[in-house]
């Protein structure tokens, strides 16, 4: 905006002519002398030009930093409760959420970076939308395909997202996941980790069932982030997926290591109790 040679009038100093605006600063001639002012603060409220298209542009700036001002508060103040919400989060061992891809589409679930927690397959509540209580922010949705015509033993990790940081599954009515806006990822076909290897089975049956996720523990989750890490040759992905890694402990209170050591114990267990539940 050229501001250069345009009378003013300062509610102070009276008449004046602006000589230049320079590194955010308005030189002003009054018939006294010159003065400095920051730019374009003063002209809320001290100072005025006499052109009134001009002041009505400047006016427009201010509007313009005054919003830019409030956002920036606003998202301060959104960092400091996310903060706090992960301070307070009390961590369930077993808040890592594996989804089969019964009821979701694959194609939708990564371009929409969500994902549908099924229905209720009996009981009062079947057919609505199952609520997926223990899912809180530090959950990763860890996605998996079995495809047409494998058998269920070749399922694959195909990718994964942590929910957003006000995500809570006590709240969740409609069943509706969406991802965190930057920790996700989508494997390529020669990236993608049998899933079977983190929940082995004693009888050798695999059988995912008719529902659509199944709970498992941090620990668990853990290790197969480190194990994707060491799939990931690209720099820019691994990248994503390190970060992913790092915010996944910081959520879950988990030591980032180099090694982690799956209990298999532990994961069959797990894997038991969801396979009879569904």
């Amino acid at each position: 905006m050229q501001l250069q040679g345009k009378a003013i009038n300062h509610v102070k100093f009276g008449n004046g002519i602006i000589r230049e605006l320079r590194d955010k600063y308005l030189i002003v001639d009054f018939v006294h002398g010159e003065r400095k002012f920051l730019f374009p603060n003063v002209f809320a409220g001290f100072l005025s030009l006499i052109d009134h298209d001009a002041q009505l542009a400047v006016e427009s700036i201010i509007d313009d930093v005054i919003t830019k001002e409030k956002n920036e508060i606003k998202e301060e103040i959104n960092e400091q409760e996310r903060i706090i919400r992960i301070q307070k989060l009390k961590v369930h061992p077993s808040s890592q959420v594996a989804f089969g891809l019964i009821q979701n589409n694959k194609k939708d679930v990564f371009e929409s970076w969500s994902v549908f927690s099924g229905e209720y397959l009996s009981g009062e509540s079947k057919g609505e939308p199952k609520q997926p209580i223990r899912m809180k922010l530090n959950s990763a949705c860890l996605l998996t395909e079995c495809a047409k015509g494998e058998q269920e033993k070749e399922r694959r990790i195909i990718g994964a997202f942590m929910v957003r940081d006000d995500f809570d599954g006590r709240t969740c009515n409609d069943g509706q996941i969406e991802s965190h806006k930057t920790y996700r990822f989508r494997l390529n076909e020669s990236e993608m980790l049998p899933y079977y290897k983190y929940f082995e089975t004693n009888s050798k049956v695999y059988n995912w069932g008719n529902t659509e996720y199944k709970y498992f523990s941090n620990e668990i989750m853990q290790c197969i982030l480190k194990d994707i890490q060491k799939m990931i040759l690209d720099e820019n992905r691994l990248q994503a997926v390190n970060e992913f890694y790092q915010y996944f402990c910081y959520v879950n209170r988990l030591k980032e290591t180099e090694n982690t050591e799956l209990n298999t114990e532990s994961s069959t267990e797990e894997l038991a109790m969801e396979v009879k539940s569904s």
